[in-house]
């Protein structure tokens, strides 16, 4: 998956993020654009008019008349588009938020920038308080050992988490805090990276990343807030309104009931819990409970997170056949009785299941979970989801559709880049690489598929990901490799996977996705009509307004004022 290809643009979207005002009577028409209602049949109205956050009228200018009076109208020009507000279905917004407040290692890539982002904090925290951070990355970041940290942080611990989240990075004082030495084991579902001598290197896979990390203090209140306001800020500007956060901690729920308590809080969340083979069907039991202790009005649980397997790059992700010039396959992180034991549990209690599997052998162990809790508790309507989807046997394809199983994709890492040339198609071989991130198959089967960034690996923009999605090019080379052509996505279907879709996903198609009279008003207008323009200029276009209930929650300088009726 790729690195930070794009740079954030939180504080800029800080200035622009206006306050919503709780029952303002208000009515916006918005008209002389095309309305892009993605609704099937009727997609496309002249105008549209929004009363008291609701969707009042979608059609005709003239259709708008009964609206007109006392009414904030905009005339936009005709090149514009009038749709439905983003939806991201995977998006760690309050964990990405409260790290973008730490050391960002985004940028590092030797020795030297290393010390120049570590050095700086250093002297503003008290004695012992821990050095963490995150942003890392395998592809830039060659040799992380915990003795190139140890130079610069010397007996203070220190740990930072990879982009991706499935690697961690400890100083020498760290791994001593989790009394990790040569004799320590890996545990289940993890890896101690180890030099020849068997001693740690201060690289930690998967499941061993928590021997360090559970030791880590909770982050301040104030340093979760003030993170949580700019990322929504961020994540407002580019036209999303909602959003699934695939693994909620306790603090993380938190924070996002504090922030919908004092007001703060315009996003709509539902949240997963992660549930690990260590806890097992307990954590069944402990989402629920947590299902009524944060639910709030913009906040709920719904879900349960299971991680199958790592990812392709570190070696972690499961494979059904092995790496390329090894003999491992890779692991999954349950043996599949524990993971059928939770599934089971987790669907008999009405909770939607969201499985982060990478590799063909974990997507596979996922389907037969899925379908395992069908057997045992009947069919119903479970909407469980599968996310990233890098590598799928041919085989499986069929059974999204089959199952009713959701594809969580993330569309932007689906281009030739460092990841994919270098880490991944190298060690799966010519022939796997084939059926890397099969949207295009996934979509020919019938399998619903639903948009997502997993924010903060990759840019939150949804634009950039629907670009990638229908060219499966580097935005910034167009006459460069497409990545399997043959996967690609229409312009609709990646719209649809970021609105129609992602309500769905989120069990919410009753009062959003879709410009239908009655549906909340949460409503989005671009610069550029994305159906009509070159799906090379898609990343390129602007989110100029963001209405959520039917007030202004963003507006760009470049949106034209409104005019009088």
């Amino acid at each position: 998956m790729p690195w930070f290809t794009w740079k954030s643009s939180m504080v800029a979207a800080v200035a622009i993020l206006l306050p919503l005002q709780a029952a303002l009577a208000e009515t916006i028409v918005l008209r002389g654009a095309r309305v892009l209602t993605m609704e099937e049949g009727k997609p496309y109205a002249q105008a549209i008019a929004l009363v008291d956050g609701k969707i009042a009228a979608v059609g005709s200018a003239a259709d708008m008349e009964p609206y007109l009076e006392g009414a904030t109208v905009y005339d936009l020009p005709p090149e514009m588009l009038v749709m439905p507000a983003f939806q991201d279905s995977h998006n760690h917004l309050i964990w990405s938020a409260a790290q973008a407040e730490d050391i960002s290692l985004s940028e590092v890539s030797d020795e030297a920038g290393l010390r120049a982002a570590i050095e700086p904090v250093m002297g503003t925290l008290p004695d012992g308080a821990w050095l963490r951070g995150g942003g890392w990355s395998v592809a830039v970041y060659k040799e992380p050992s915990a003795a190139a940290l140890d130079k610069i942080t010397g007996d203070r611990p220190a740990y930072f988490e990879d982009v991706d989240g499935h690697s961690g990075w400890a100083n020498s004082a760290a791994l001593k805090a989790a009394g990790i030495d040569s004799s320590t084991k890996d545990p289940e579902g993890g890896r101690i990276e180890r030099d020849s001598q068997g001693n740690p290197t201060g690289l930690l896979r998967e499941n061993a990343m928590a021997l360090v990390a559970d030791l880590l203090p909770d982050y301040p209140d104030s340093q979760v807030d003030t993170g949580f306001d700019k990322a929504q800020a961020e994540a407002i500007s580019y036209g999303v309104a909602a959003m699934i956060d695939p693994s909620a901690k306790d603090w993380m729920l938190k924070g996002y009931q504090r922030a919908d308590g004092e007001g703060r809080m315009k996003l709509r969340v539902k949240a997963a819990v992660q549930v690990d083979a260590a806890e097992g069907v307990a954590g069944v039991q402990r989402t629920l409970d947590l299902q009524k202790r944060y639910a709030s009005p913009h906040l709920q649980i719904n879900s349960v997170k299971l991680f199958v397997d790592g990812v392709i790059e570190t070696g972690t992700a499961a494979l059904l056949a092995a790496y390329v010039g090894s003999n491992s396959s890779g692991d999954l992180l349950f043996t599949p009785e524990q993971i059928n034991e939770i599934a089971v549990a987790g669907d008999k209690a009405g909770l939607q299941l969201h499985a982060h599997a990478i590799g063909d052998r974990a997507v596979r162990v996922a389907l037969d979970v899925y379908e395992a809790a069908q057997k045992v508790n009947g069919k119903r309507d479970s909407r469980h989801q599968i996310t990233h989807l890098e590598l799928i046997d041919p085989a499986d394809i069929a059974r999204f559709g089959q199952l009713g199983v959701i594809a969580n994709i993330q569309a932007l890492w689906a281009y030739p880049e460092t990841y994919i040339e270098d880490l991944t198609e190298p060690v799966i071989g010519p022939e796997r690489s084939e059926w890397l991130y099969p949207f295009g198959a996934l979509n020919e089967a019938g399998a619903t598929i639903a948009g997502a960034s997993d924010w903060s690996v990759s840019s939150m923009n949804p634009l950039e990901a629907i670009q990638i999605g229908v060219t499966r090019q580097d935005p910034a080379t167009p006459e460069g490799r497409v990545l399997t052509p043959q996967h690609r996505l229409g312009v609709m279907d990646m719209l649809e996977a970021y609105t129609v879709n992602g309500a769905y996903a989120a069990f919410d198609e009753a009062n959003s996705g879709t410009l239908t009279v009655g549906k909340r008003a949460d409503v989005i207008v671009l610069d550029k009509d994305l159906t009509r323009i070159a799906p090379t200029e898609i990343s390129s276009s602007k989110v100029l307004l963001t209405l959520i209930d039917g007030e202004l929650a963003y507006k760009a300088d470049a949106l034209p004022a409104p005019a009088t009726p």
